[in-house]
């Protein structure tokens, strides 16, 4: 039998994703990752995955479990929802007004579980309740595009960050959120490929990025910023993607200059271009699985992507010569060496379906020669 929906009293205002800054987490390490499959009815398991995670929301299993399953609603829609406005209620900001789901703009709560409650209430009467039961139906009016609140663009970003929590949790980001439709998801995360192949190693002279932050100017992904937290964003491991040599390597920020395929409304390159002299080694920026790019990619100066294990996407553009074990559905580790390059390799960073600047990363791993 499906609950009856009750009333939630009070204004409602509804926020984007939320811009963090001054996160209480440890440095590299992002609480979302800590993420792990559990029982959509376990309480107990629900507050382990948030105490690995270092959440203050830990804790607050029952409330989440009691809220959200009284209108039939998975528990763990509403925490992927907290890990991605509010990275699991850490960012400082959220704890001071008990509000871990952005609601507002700023709304505060008495406690987390009074938040809890509401959101629960809030989902189920005017998202579920309306007949917005998948994340991309939800993110259309809880994150809407174009939102005078969300300058940066930030809210294209929900329905991919929210169904990323929400997949590590046991979910099911592409079914409708309520127990009836998520009840038949094994929560056992994918097994890998039986016949995967074995990563290479690094190439001689292949230069690690070294855990310096990047420096950023604004906190927008056009800018190097994590579209999630507004922090630099990095990719763990990563390796500049061509090895030096006794020739200069040259590149700068130009992922804003006038170009293709364009990005944030905006007809500009959306990548950086990196000049060297050809034979250039090139090296793998991340461990991934390498893919063709699209037609239209390839279009637009694209020859292929290294999909991370983190869900970035890291592209280049089309190599002089190609190392022997490059080929479409390859897996490669991080500085393995892909080819040779032309004299400009063009280099491209996504994540969560948009373009991130990759100049600040790539200016912390190696600057550019003079």
């Amino acid at each position: 039998m499906k609950p009856r929906f009750r009333t939630v009293l009070g204004a409602l205002a509804f926020s984007g994703a939320t811009v963090a800054v001054g996160v209480a987490a440890t440095p590299g390490v992002n609480p979302k990752e800590a993420l792990s499959c559990v029982g959509a009815l376990d309480p107990g398991g629900l507050d382990r995955v948030l105490a690995a995670a270092g959440s203050p929301l830990a804790g607050e299993g029952g409330t989440f479990v009691t809220a959200a399953a009284s209108w039939g609603i998975d528990p763990r829609a509403l925490v992927a929802i907290a890990a991605h406005e509010t990275i699991l209620a850490t960012y400082a900001p959220a704890q001071v007004i008990n509000n871990p789901f952005g609601i507002g703009p700023g709304r505060r709560f008495e406690t987390r579980a009074a938040a809890i409650t509401f959101a629960a209430d809030l989902l189920a009467q005017h998202y579920v309740g309306e007949g917005r039961r998948t994340l991309a139906e939800i993110g259309g009016k809880w994150a809407p595009l174009g939102a005078t609140n969300d300058p940066a663009n930030l809210n294209a970003n929900w329905t991919a960050g929210v169904g990323a929590s929400y997949r590590r949790l046991g979910g099911d980001p592409n079914l409708p959120i309520t127990l009836e439709q998520q009840s038949g998801v094994a929560c056992a995360p994918p097994a890998p490929p039986q016949d995967a192949p074995s990563a290479g190693a690094p190439a001689p002279g292949a230069i690690a990025w070294n855990g310096a932050a990047p420096a950023i100017d604004a906190p927008l992904m056009e800018r190097g910023a994590d579209p999630t937290t507004g922090l630099p964003a990095t990719v763990p491991g990563f390796v500049f993607p061509l090895v030096p040599g006794a020739t200069p390597i040259r590149y700068a920020d130009d992922f804003a200059a006038a170009g293709s395929p364009g990005c944030y409304g905006r007809a500009i390159s959306c990548a950086i271009t990196i000049a060297a002299e050809p034979g250039t080694v090139v090296v793998a920026s991340a461990a991934g699985v390498l893919a063709a790019a699209t037609p239209q990619e390839q279009s637009d100066g694209l020859a292929f992507w290294i999909a991370t294990a983190g869900g970035d996407r890291i592209g280049y553009s089309g190599l002089a010569a190609y190392a022997p074990a490059v080929a479409d559905g390859v897996a490669v580790g991080a500085g393995q060496a892909l080819g040779t390059a032309t004299r400009q390799t063009r280099f491209v960073w996504e994540r969560a379906g948009q373009r991130v600047n990759a100049f600040p990363l790539l200016s912390a791993t190696r600057p550019a020669d003079r």
